[in-house]
């Protein structure tokens, strides 16, 4: 019985082996037709498998810039970085990663083991220094002359951002444009996010091309 076992998984190995060897590109078929294709200016090249590790970055140029300009006191750059975590992929909110829902100033206080009231504190000076920005319900502030709800944090994604820079969610673009704390304060960072009329992403651009742009709006 074990002889047969044995028979079989070798002939299903074999198997396996001449479908795999059917299935095999034929290499030198491809670097022929690929020297065809670089002669009239295109390539071939192989698709590599998508990573699909959870990502945030920091941008490493405007930070130091924040850093080497005293901007942020060590606890509110602490609090700010033990964010990233936290901070959703290409939207740039804060949320909670297990249910996907923005998180609160208690529901961040009890992630990052720290008193509610401290962290509160924190985060506001991190909002009123342009590191984090919220959005708030304007006819609320109108009837209660404060938020009532849950107010949506987000990372300032020329700081920190996860996605890709070139792409960055229209919407938090615009709310960075016009409530561009960092400029106002003479935090002159190195690459500033602008969103170009008519586009759907904005993206992150070098602080020269950035004044360009500003000159002529």
């Amino acid at each position: 019985m074990k002889e047969n076992l044995r028979q079989s998984l070798s002939e299903a190995e074999g198997k396996a082996r001449s479908s795999s060897l059917q299935q095999e590109v034929d290499l030198s078929e491809v670097t022929q037709q690929e020297t065809k294709a670089n002669q009239q200016g295109y390539g071939i090249y192989k698709l590599k498998q998508k990573n699909k590790a959870l990502f945030c970055q920091a941008i490493q140029e405007n930070l130091d810039i924040v850093i080497q300009s005293k901007h942020l006191t060590n606890s509110e750059l602490g609090l700010l970085l033990s964010l990233m975590p936290l901070v959703q992929f290409h939207s740039n909110a804060i949320i909670n990663r297990e249910t996907n829902e923005f998180m609160s100033i208690s529901e961040i206080a009890r992630y990052l083991n720290r008193e509610r009231t401290a962290t509160s504190k924190t985060v506001s000076r991190l909002l009123a220094k342009g590191m984090l920005f919220e959005f708030v319900n304007a006819q609320e502030i109108k009837v209660h002359k404060r938020s009532v709800s849950q107010r949506p944090l987000f990372m300032n994604p020329e700081i920190i951002y996860a996605g890709d820079r070139n792409r960055i969610n229209a919407t938090l673009a615009r709310l960075v444009m016009e409530f561009d704390i960092l400029e106002r304060k003479k935090v002159y960072l190195a690459w500033k996010l602008w969103l170009k009329n008519g586009h759907e992403f904005g993206r992150l651009y070098r602080r020269k091309t950035y004044l360009q742009f500003k000159r002529h709006e």
